[in-house]
C-alpha cells in the first residue's frame, strides 16, 4: 500500500554555484485526489524534474481567473519542464503520485546554465528534452534511480556546475546589478542611470538574460514584497505602502490581475501561512497556494 506521507527535502547547492542556483527540493507526493496549486510569480526560475505523473499546466493569462484556469480545457502536460520568465501565475493539478526533484534557479543563473536567451524559455513551459535533448532525459533517469536525495543533489550538483562552467554566455554585470537595484526599490529611470544604459537596451538585455522586461521584474517584486508583508501579519493597506504602490485599490488590482485571486481570497487559501513556508520554494517569497 502507498505511503499517504508527503516527503521532502531541502538542500543548498554547492558554493561554486552560489548567485546561479537557489535551492534544490526533493519531494513525493501520494496519490490524492485531483489537487490544483496555484503558481505565483516569484522572480525566480523553477526546473521540475519529475519521477512520478505529469502534471497539467494552464497559463492564468489564458483564463479569466485562478479557478478557470484550473479547470481549463487544452492545458500542457509535462513530466519535466521548466517555469521562466512570468509576469502572471499559473495552475499546476495532479492526481497525486508526483515525485521529482524542483531546482530553483536566479534568472541570470538560468541564462549562463542554459545558454540561451531567456526571453524564449519564457514563452511556454519547455520540457527537460526541448531545454537538453536525450541528455537531459536521460539525466531524468539517472536521477530516479539513485536511491537517496543526497545523491541527487550531488548529481544535479556536478551537472549543473559543469553547464555553467562550460557555458557559452555569461550575464553582464550592468543587468545583474540593475536586477538588484530594480529589487531594491529603485526606479527604472534611476537604474538606467547607475548602469549607463539606455532604456531600449536595459529592456533588450533583460529580455535576453531575464526572460522579462526591467518593467515586468519590477512587477513581480513589488508584488512580493507586499505578499510578504500581508502574511508576515500586516494589514494590506501598510502592505500597499511598503511595497510602494500607489494605494491598496493599486496593490488589489495588482494581485488579481497577476494572480486570478482578489487580496482577501488569496490570504484565505494560504490558511495564515507566513511567507516562506512549507508551500514556498524560496525563503521570504510567497510562491504557491492551494486552490
Amino acid at each position: 500500500m502507498e505511503s499517504a506521507v508527503i516527503e521532502s527535502v531541502r538542500s543548498e547547492p554547492d558554493p561554486v554555484l552560489y548567485r546561479l542556483v537557489h535551492s534544490y527540493h526533493g519531494f513525493r507526493i501520494p496519490r490524492v485526489p485531483e489537487r490544483s496549486r496555484l503558481e505565483i510569480p516569484s522572480g525566480a526560475v523553477t526546473l521540475l524534474l519529475g519521477f512520478g505523473e505529469p502534471v497539467k499546466i494552464s497559463p492564468l493569462e489564458n483564463t479569466a481567473s485562478a479557478a478557470s484556469a484550473a479547470s481549463a480545457a487544452g492545458s500542457l502536460e509535462r513530466t519535466s519542464f521548466l517555469t521562466a520568465g512570468r509576469s502572471a501565475a499559473s495552475v499546476g493539478r495532479h492526481r497525486g503520485g508526483v515525485h521529482g526533484l524542483e531546482v530553483t534557479l536566479c534568472h541570470t543563473g538560468a541564462y549562463q546554465i542554459f545558454g540561451m536567451p531567456m526571453i524564449h524559455l519564457a514563452a511556454g513551459f519547455p520540457s527537460v528534452s526541448e531545454l537538453w535533448g536525450r541528455e537531459g532525459e536521460l539525466l531524468v533517469e539517472e536521477l530516479e534511480g539513485l536511491p537517496t536525495w543526497e545523491q541527487r543533489f550531488a548529481r544535479i550538483d556536478a551537472r549543473l556546475r559543469r553547464r555553467a562552467a562550460d557555458s557559452p554566455v555569461l550575464p553582464a554585470w550592468q543587468v545583474t546589478r540593475a536586477l538588484r537595484l530594480v529589487g531594491a526599490g529603485w526606479s527604472l529611470r534611476d537604474v538606467q542611470r547607475e548602469v549607463g544604459w539606455s532604456a531600449r537596451h536595459l529592456r533588450a538585455r533583460f529580455l535576453e538574460q531575464v526572460g522579462m522586461s526591467p518593467k515586468a521584474v519590477a512587477r513581480v517584486l513589488r508584488l512580493q514584497a507586499a505578499l510578504r508583508a500581508r502574511l508576515a501579519g500586516r494589514g494590506w493597506a501598510q502592505a500597499a505602502a511598503l511595497a510602494r504602490f500607489h494605494d491598496q485599490a493599486h496593490l488589489s488590482h495588482e494581485v488579481k490581475a497577476m494572480t486570478g485571486l482578489t487580496p482577501g481570497r488569496l490570504a484565505e487559501l494560504r490558511r495564515g501561512a507566513g511567507p516562506g513556508s512549507a508551500l514556498d520554494r524560496l525563503p521570504g517569497r510567497v510562491t504557491s497556494v492551494l486552490l
